[in-house]
């Protein structure tokens, strides 16, 4: 799915931070549908990423992208979410190339790191153009995933 500006839309004067607050983080996840994540989770997770880039215009949060690493020589990028009335303007592309930017000079002369994430569904093309591929590839299994949650009368629900 390639980006495209509608014409009659001014693209709008972002920048890039590297802060979002927990209510932002989950109003960007809302505006995608994506599931809320409980302030403690959201927290934590935000508090230890390895690198968080957030597009901003004016002062609300329009876009983000962040890398959880190991701290060896695994990288996973996770929370790539532009909010739907900025997408088409390239944000999602401007916060990818910052993201591996960011892992590209972490690394130095003679490492080799692994770059991972989960593309949303129909969404491989997007992260194929930055020389993701797209698994089963080569010796590469698929990608796979599970959500674990815990209702509130205890009972353990995975998806």
């Amino acid at each position: 799915m390639t980006e495209q500006k509608e014409p009659d839309k001014k693209v709008p004067d972002i920048t890039y931070t590297n802060h979002i607050t927990v209510e932002d983080y989950n109003a960007l996840r809302q505006a995608v549908n994506w599931i809320r994540v409980t302030e403690k989770r959201a927290s934590i997770a935000l508090q230890h990423s390895f690198y968080l880039c957030v597009a901003v215009c004016g002062d609300q949060p329009v876009g983000m992208a962040r890398i959880v690493s190991d701290g060896g020589y695994t990288y996973f990028i996770t929370d790539v979410i532009v909010h739907p009335d900025y997408q088409s303007f390239h944000i999602g592309t401007e916060l990818i190339s910052r993201v591996l930017d960011y892992i590209e000079k972490d690394v130095v002369d003679g490492e080799t790191v692994m770059v991972s994430l989960m593309a949303a569904y129909e969404r491989e093309s997007f992260y194929e153009r930055f020389g993701f591929h797209t698994r089963p590839f080569g010796n590469h299994g698929p990608g796979m995933s599970m959500w674990v949650s815990r209702d509130v009368t205890g009972k353990v629900i995975t998806a």
